[in-house]
């Protein structure tokens, strides 16, 4: 890396190693933002990656790396092993719930015979206690050491999260239980302990899964372009090919027809047609020249091209597209948000409890030792196992709920996105469209039949792998072309040309190709047509379209009726977007068309109302990653469905419907969770602190808490799913939605 260069950029966004929590990232944030020379730091824990810009003449980068490492992260290059970090944190987090679950099992069951059969188990009780204890001894001091690890490192930064209430309430337990065993009692509280463990480590593997998944994103972005590329030949060297990091701006590259272009570059020889749909969105392939500017991941369609580099890996477009996706993942709120809020309050609140209720036990005359017991339950008594669990448990059963009608749930924070949403907006192609061209129409000029002259221009395309031909051999397949048998093929940057046995000229192409070719006769151009001409005479134009997905029409009238506000942002042009608008009738408030990845971020990030994104490209992943919530419909390319927050894995809009309405549900009873809990702590804490607190009343508190939770929460498995709503005609929807 060059430092200097890296100064002298004044930003970077780094890979952040050991994040462990929310509270994590906002402790390492508070730390980075104090280095002399940072002008500010953003730690987003989802994508484990901080982003920090500075003064170029006063930073000092060797800071930076000290007081992170100092407070136990570790700082890197975007993409420097983040990857295999959070695998080694996920498998550890496996293997410590396995461990919580397997040992704290045993342990609640002694625990709860203890609790139940106290009175009648003698001399035995003692005995059931030590061995409670030390089957929980492996979630203690296993399972839970990464908690105690964060407990600590925000602590020392000032900011005291869920960590340290955990840390407290679960060596809480284990003084008082130890305490009460050292005196000959048999009451302990270790499944207090366990219990709370096994819970947050549940929440924190799903945590981990979502990290993952937004790492996915970016990793997919940068696989749409090739790690090699092919050195064009020039006097002292021939044409070789070497791998992309190699590359540098300036050089001259071979792109091939067929091949993906590995480089962001201006083409200096050979003509050409790119799809671009996966990064613009454009339905149509685009003719390309000399001169003109090519993105890295667009596909070359006809014929090979020498291209100068702009930029090579790294500063590319999809790369700058990346660090963007990166910066906006995990800055989404969230209601998990509440609780780690209500615990920051939480924590020095029950401390001050436990010191006035041990004050207040010493003013009324019991010993120093008891008092001091008696505080100590206060704070075990207040550990917040239903908060820690409010949320994940209904983000556990609303995925299950979800993936019943083929629906993925990345995060909570995504399902709490498209609960609020009060605007759905679309990408077109692909998205409310197939993103496969079809035949719309033929115009015939000649005295050959529509059906004909598809026939005829599927022949010609035989040997060409171009959405256009798959389209007009699809259509052509029943009809037998006019003309042949044909021979001499030849494929062209803007068309293709074959002849027959009576040494006939079949051209099939663009208009300006034709014309330049020699043929008459050719009628007005049209955006997405083809035209067919035999020897110098025009016999048709054909025109091309993308052919609407079954279900959009009957899925944005479902939306619409829920209340939600209808936005098309699309990158293909305008007449294509006009010709969707028509066909499914004025259902949208905006429509916005010809938009680059960045603009659709603009329009996302401008609104101040809560908007879902629904797209498929690679072009939507920057939106997918700024909207409140991203959606991926079936057949998305990678980089979308790794962007997306809610993945639809069959079906179409209709299941957004559905999945809404899931969303919505798991919302409003994870909100009665979490203020229940939260008025349930405060509830409990008043009561012992006036009336005492034993063992089993302590269990019997945390048992209630967590029973009500889970009751409330099993009502998402339970209610069944609305009823579609009936597409109504297309006459229909354009009598009732305002244009």
């Amino acid at each position: 890396m060059d430092l200097e260069a890296v100064r002298a950029a004044g930003r970077m966004v780094f890979t952040v190693n050991g994040l462990w929590c929310t509270s994590c990232a906002m402790a390492l944030q508070r730390v980075l933002v104090k280095v002399p020379g940072v002008s500010s730091a953003t730690v987003n824990f989802t994508s484990g990656s901080a982003l920090v810009t500075w003064r170029p003449d006063e930073v000092d980068f060797s800071a930076l790396q000290s007081r992170a490492l100092k407070l136990g992260y570790g700082l890197a290059p975007l993409g420097s092993g983040a990857g295999d970090s959070l695998t080694r944190q996920a498998q550890r987090i496996r293997t410590q719930l396995v461990v919580a679950v397997v040992f704290g099992m045993w342990s609640m069951l002694g625990s709860w015979v203890l609790y139940l059969n106290a009175g009648q188990l003698g001399e035995s009780a003692s005995t059931i206690a030590w061995l409670a204890l030390l089957a929980g001894a492996p979630v203690v001091l296993y399972s839970g050491k990464d908690f105690y690890r964060a407990a600590w490192r925000t602590l020392r930064s000032g900011i005291a999260g869920i960590d340290a209430l955990v840390t407290v309430g679960v060596w809480g337990s284990i003084a008082v239980s130890l305490w009460h065993l050292r005196i000959g009692s048999a009451e302990i509280y270790i499944d207090a302990a366990t219990m709370l463990i096994c819970f947050l480590l549940a929440g924190r593997l799903f945590e981990a899964h979502a990290r993952q998944e937004s790492r996915a994103a970016l990793d997919a972005l940068r696989q749409l372009a090739p790690e090699v590329a092919t050195r064009a030949a020039t006097d002292d060297s021939d044409e070789c090919e070497v791998m992309l990091d190699q590359i540098r701006p300036g050089e001259l590259i071979l792109v091939r027809a067929n091949e993906r272009v590995p480089v962001d570059g201006t083409i200096t020889a050979g003509t050409s047609a790119l799809d671009c749909a996966l990064l613009t969105g454009e339905s149509m392939p685009v003719r390309v020249h000399p001169g003109d500017v090519i993105l890295a991941g667009s596909i070359n369609l006809s014929s090979h091209m020498i291209v100068r580099v702009d930029a090579a890996a790294g500063a590319r477009r999809i790369d700058l597209l990346g660090l963007r996706m990166l910066e906006l993942f995990g800055a989404r709120p969230s209601l998990s948000q509440t609780a780690e809020k209500f615990v920051r309050v939480l924590l020095p609140t029950v401390f001050l409890v436990a010191v006035a209720a041990f004050l207040r036990y010493l003013w009324i005359g019991l010993p120093a030792d008891r008092a001091a017991l008696e505080a100590l339950a206060i704070l075990v008594a207040a550990c917040p196992c239903a908060v820690g669990v409010a949320m994940p448990l209904a983000y556990i059963l609303a995925s299950q709920r979800a993936a019943d009608i083929g629906v993925l749930f990345r995060d909570p924070v995504s399902m709490e996105g498209l609960a609020h949403a009060k605007i759905m907006a679309f990408d077109k192609t692909g998205t409310l469209t197939s993103g496969a061209m079809s035949v719309a129409d033929v115009e015939c000029t000649g005295e050959y039949s529509s059906s004909q002259i598809v026939a005829l221009a599927a022949e010609a395309e035989t040997t060409v792998n171009h959405p256009i031909a798959n389209a007009l051999r699809a259509h052509a397949i029943l009809a037998p072309p006019p003309c042949g048998p044909f021979r001499n093929h030849a494929a062209y940057p803007q068309g293709v040309a074959m002849t027959d046995n009576a040494g006939r000229r079949i051209r099939v192409g663009a208009r300006a190709w034709l014309e330049a070719s020699g043929v008459l006769d050719l009628p007005a151009d049209a955006p997405g047509s083809v035209h067919v001409s035999i020897n110098e005479r025009c016999i048709g134009m054909i025109q091309m379209t993308d052919t609407l997905r079954a279900d959009s029409q009957a899925g944005l009238h479902a939306l619409k009726q829920q209340g939600c506000a209808l936005w098309l942002i699309t990158g293909d042009t305008a007449h294509a977007t006009q010709s969707l608008v028509d066909e499914v009738g004025p259902v949208f408030e905006q429509i916005h068309s010809g938009a680059s990845p960045e603009a659709k971020a603009e329009f996302v990030a401008r609104e101040s109302r809560p908007l879902a994104f629904v797209g498929d490209g690679a072009n939507d992943g920057l939106v997918l990653a700024k909207a409140a919530c991203g959606v991926a419909i079936p057949g998305a390319s990678t980089v979308a469905a790794a962007a997306a927050g809610v993945v639809i894995t069959q079906g179409g809009l209709s299941q957004l419907v559905a999945t809404r309405w899931i969303a919505k549900r798991a919302m409003r009873v994870a909100k009665q969770n979490l203020f229940f809990s939260i008025f349930y702590n405060i509830a409990v804490v008043i009561a012992f602190f006036g009336a005492g607190v034993t063992p089993f009343a302590a269990a019997i508190a945390m048992l209630l808490s967590s029973a009500s939770v889970f009751l409330n929460t099993s009502r998402i498995a339970l209610r069944s799913l609305p009823a579609p709503t009936p597409s109504p005609s297309l006459s229909t929807i354009h009598r009732q939605a305002p244009h």
